[in-house]
């Protein structure tokens, strides 16, 4: 388990000098002082009006008369699929299209069947090029990743950070996947096609961004009492940028092209400050295991997949309302004993665990075991709480922002900021905050308040503070 003085170590090392440009982080490389080489392997980016015709220039740097394969959704094909696939064609490459068929909601969805339908028309291609957003690029990623090829992103929607990222987020057997593939050669961002996306696409993408302050937090709370990796260099990269875009969020409402290329040069930011990292847990923290439970459960509830972004922008708020309720917290009143005294044991919290998650409550127990701490490690975790309760909270609150202004942003933006504009119930709000830590085995703020025994007290408390539900059950 780690100590405070050591974490504060790490921390505190804010003189490691790193890029906070894009142009200067692409293709960039760090030995870091945490021990890791921090790498970008995505060459280029296209961020500008006009910008679609690079992908010639990213083609050739490939090769000469490749066999490429488009993979696009039937929305994103007319957007600009199409187009991409005329210019490629004339500068004497041989095309190939993937149609990803539309599912609930009439969208495509990134599903486990998804990426084996993009694998199997990638044989025997040299590069592949997802014409899209969320959905499209996770499934060309993943599988072009699979499949040993290169791949390029044309983005269609400022919807979300995963440009950049080395990971996509698949539903597999039921249980949203977070599985590590490669980064993008590089990224085309035409402002004339993502200032002509639908305003709900930007503001998902503006929900998604904004979850950097608790996400941030939660990455810093784990390093610091669970002794998980952690380096500032990530954060550092991205929390600049996101406040770039708050400053210009009434911009995006009215698809504002400086507010819109702001928007989205954090969010590649964002994506490459996960790989970075080596890990999604700068940008994905408590509010987008709260996103993924709903995912989960969309199906067997009768519902459609939200938008990933507009999700987490609600969920963020009520995990910001968290982070203030239990700073409130006297430390004095937990009592170690009395937590201890009613922890389950092992077999009782396997036991609500599959309760609580159905078909996938097995995979669900081997994810949340690998954080379940001992008993002896439970006491000196709560004992290292109650000692440095002050200096844990000072870690956190340059990076946290309150709950109320982080709704007058998502407002200004467009986005939903509660669980109604999202189709959900003030009890599927509540069961999710309750649960959706059992899904992964990364720690979060909603671990912290369980592990000191108030995750059941304060959580209507925070429902409410947010503003996300008027009332909770």
């Amino acid at each position: 388990m780690c100590v405070i003085g050591e974490y504060k170590g790490q921390i505190m090392n804010k003189t490691m000098q790193i890029p906070t440009k894009l142009e200067e982080l692409l293709g960039f490389s760090i030995e870091c002082s945490c021990g890791r080489r921090h790498m970008v392997d995505t060459k280029g980016v296209a961020l500008r009006r006009g910008a679609l015709e690079d992908v010639l220039l990213w083609a050739r740097e490939i090769g000469r008369n490749l066999r490429i394969c488009l993979v696009v959704d039937r929305v994103t094909r007319q957007v600009a699929g199409d187009k991409v696939e005329i210019l490629l064609k004339r500068d004497g490459h041989v095309v190939s299209m993937c149609l990803v068929p539309d599912g609930d909601g009439d969208r495509p969805h990134a599903t486990w069947a998804n990426v084996k339908l993009v694998e199997s028309v990638l044989c025997d291609v040299d590069l592949a090029v997802a014409v899209g957003a969320g959905t499209v690029n996770d499934l060309t990623k993943l599988a072009s990743f699979n499949k040993n090829i290169p791949y390029i992103v044309v983005a269609t929607a400022p919807s979300m950070n995963g440009y950049t990222s080395a990971i996509a987020a698949i539903m597999k057997d039921g249980l949203k996947r977070t599985i590590e593939c490669a980064q993008p050669v590089a990224v085309i961002a035409d402002l004339d096609i993502l200032c002509a996306a639908p305003l709900s696409l930007v503001a998902s993408g503006f929900g998604d961004l904004e979850s950097k302050p608790t996400s941030t937090a939660d990455f810093r709370l784990s390093g610091m009492l669970r002794g998980t990796y952690y380096c500032f260099v990530p954060e550092r990269v991205v929390l600049a940028a996101e406040k770039r875009v708050t400053e210009v969020s009434f911009g995006l409402a009215t698809g504002d092209p400086e507010s819109i290329a702001a928007l989205m040069e954090a969010l590649i930011l964002s994506g490459i400050s996960m790989k970075l990292a080596g890990t999604s847990s700068p940008a994905s923290g408590g509010e987008h295991l709260i996103s993924h439970h709903w995912d989960m459960t969309a199906a067997q509830e009768g519902r459609v997949e939200g938008l990933h972004g507009a999700q987490v922008g609600v969920a963020t708020i009520v995990t910001s309302a968290l982070y203030e309720r239990l700073r409130q917290i006297d430390p004095g009143s937990i009592n170690i004993d009395m937590v201890l005294a009613r922890r389950l044991s092992d077999e009782e919290m396997r036991t609500m665990i599959l309760k609580n998650h159905g078909r996938w409550g097995q995979e669900a127990v081997e994810e949340f075991f690998k954080k379940r701490l001992s008993v002896d490690e439970h006491r000196q975790e709560l004992e290292l709480i109650v000692t440095d309760w002050d200096k844990i909270w000072r870690e956190l609150e340059d990076v946290l922002r309150p709950a109320q202004e982080l709704r007058d942003l998502l407002v200004a933006a467009g986005a939903p900021v509660t669980v109604d504009e999202l189709g959900l119930t003030s009890g599927q709000l509540k069961k999710s905050c309750l649960i959706a830590r059992e899904i992964r085995s990364r720690f979060t703020i909603f671990d912290f308040a369980a592990d000191i025994g108030m995750l059941g007290d304060v959580c209507d408390d925070a429902i409410l503070a947010s503003g996300a539900s008027e009332r909770t059950f």
